[in-house]
């Protein structure tokens, strides 16, 4: 059951955002109508997923609502094999790599984009939740989604056999009503084996959640009611899970600039298998300032920082910091990095024709991705690994005016058919690294 405090939702909706107008009323609508159990585990993809809206728009739309607090964060650690929550955290200082799971009884290293999820729900000054018993199934499947299976209906005593060519991911037995589930973790074999039987006994008193591990092949399935009334269960592979992790959200500029406090512990890092990195730099900004003079110069470089922040925010990226005139900025898709590259090109070249500062804010842009270890470092979080300092390499081929994108990044994102860049391939060493690096060198047709 819930109730909702109408008056403390309507005060704390932000205002001065229209961008965002849209997005805030229909959550507002969620939070008035949705059932008390869809409010405590919020998954941002699977809520726009059913309500039809813009994912990206939907986590950002709940992170600004959040920060007015009508919602609360709520980290997650998940098992990489049966995909349940091992750990719950209202911050990510309460975090930590090294994780185990009981119900598969297994060490893990938590990886930022791969078992690290968050999730929201409301805050109770703003709906009242007094009794989530009945919910309690739909609670501990929260983030979990099946595809059709098979249902069977079976009276005290009675079993059902299933003989099934299981694929590598996650299978659930669940019996309906009572709330009772058996996830099966499919792993890869070394060697499909010939067969492999499983009883799944349910009784009166059985587990919430249990795990039985198989290996991908054929595997004979028996459901065994050993309770004292009948029993309804639904057989089915669970769609792959598709959470908001934590490299996503901590990329944001949104998440940034609204939760600054929201750090690792020191003592922590967390792996993250793939993020792109942009590196920016002003072109001869010492000369600039003695050209300009200081207040002048210092006058551009500040309009310099703002547009870079602004290009980064709308291609769903986040600046990590500033290093003089220099910008870190990070991306958790390359494609948007790039896009953002180009544009901040783009967007400085109209600056200086309406401003007639043509030739004194030059950029210069390198990109690249790979992996990397979040951290927090001068209480942020920061990035460390070879794949950052590839990034800023890059950059320091750049004359200005130009992107320099590595390899991996310019093959997996370039247009076929560009007709407002030219792009030019090289191989060329880079400083401080031993192997040899393809660029592409890409400028504005007709600089």
């Amino acid at each position: 059951m819930k109730s909702v405090h109408h008056d403390t939702l309507q005060a704390r909706m932000p205002q001065g955002l229209p961008e965002f107008q849209g997005i805030f009323n229909d959550l507002r609508a969620f939070v008035e109508d949705a059932p008390a159990h869809e409010l405590v585990d919020i998954n941002a993809k699977a809520l726009a997923r059913r309500r039809k809206l813009n994912p990206m728009s939907t986590l950002k739309g709940l992170l600004h609502l959040t920060k007015a607090g009508i919602f609360d964060l709520t980290w997650a650690v998940r098992c990489p094999h049966c995909k349940g929550p091992t750990h719950r955290a209202d911050t990510l200082h309460e975090l930590k790599e090294h994780a185990y799971c009981p119900l598969c009884e297994d060490d893990f290293d938590a990886g930022f984009d791969r078992n690290v999820a968050l999730t929201f729900r409301v805050n109770p000054s703003v709906a009242t939740i007094t009794d989530l018993s009945e919910f309690e199934m739909a609670l501990a499947l929260a983030g979990f989604e099946f595809e059709p299976g098979v249902s069977v209906n079976l009276e005290p005593g009675e079993r059902h056999e299933l003989v099934l060519n299981v694929k590598e991911g996650n299978y659930g037995v669940v019996r309906l009503a009572k709330g009772q589930m058996i996830n099966i973790p499919v792993s890869l074999g070394a060697q499909a084996p010939a067969s492999q039987s499983v009883e799944l006994a349910f009784g009166d008193d059985s587990p919430l959640i249990r795990a039985v591990p198989l290996v991908e092949g054929s595997a004979t399935i028996t459901i065994v009611n050993q309770g004292t009334e009948s029993m309804e269960f639904l057989m089915a592979r669970m769609v792959r899970p598709d959470w908001t992790d934590a490299a996503l959200a901590t990329t944001l500029q949104e998440f940034r600039d609204l939760f600054s406090e929201e750090m690792l512990s020191p003592s922590e890092s967390f792996s993250i298998r793939n993020l792109s990195f942009v590196f920016t730099d002003l072109k001869s900004s010492t000369e600039m300032y003695e050209r300009l003079g200081d207040s002048k110069a210092f006058y551009l470089v500040k309009e310099h920082f703002k547009i870079m922040e602004q290009v980064v925010s709308e291609y769903d990226g986040g600046v990590v910091k500033t290093i003089g005139d220099a910008v870190m900025a990070v991306f958790q898709v390359p494609a948007q990095a790039l896009a953002a590259s180009r544009s901040m090109v783009e967007r400085f070249e109209a600056y200086n024709a309406e401003h007639h500062t043509q030739n004194q804010i030059v950029v210069k842009i390198g990109v690249h991705s790979g992996p990397c270890i979040a951290v927090t470092l001068n209480d942020r979080i920061d990035y460390f690994g070879t794949s950052v300092n590839i990034a800023a390499r890059v950059q320091g081929l750049s004359d200005g005016r130009t992107v320099m994108v590595s390899d991996n990044v310019f093959r997996e994102t370039l247009p076929e058919d560009d007709s407002l860049w030219q792009w030019e391939r090289f191989e060329t060493s880079l400083k401080g690294l031993k192997d040899r690096y393809t660029i592409y060198k890409g400028a504005l047709r007709g600089q």
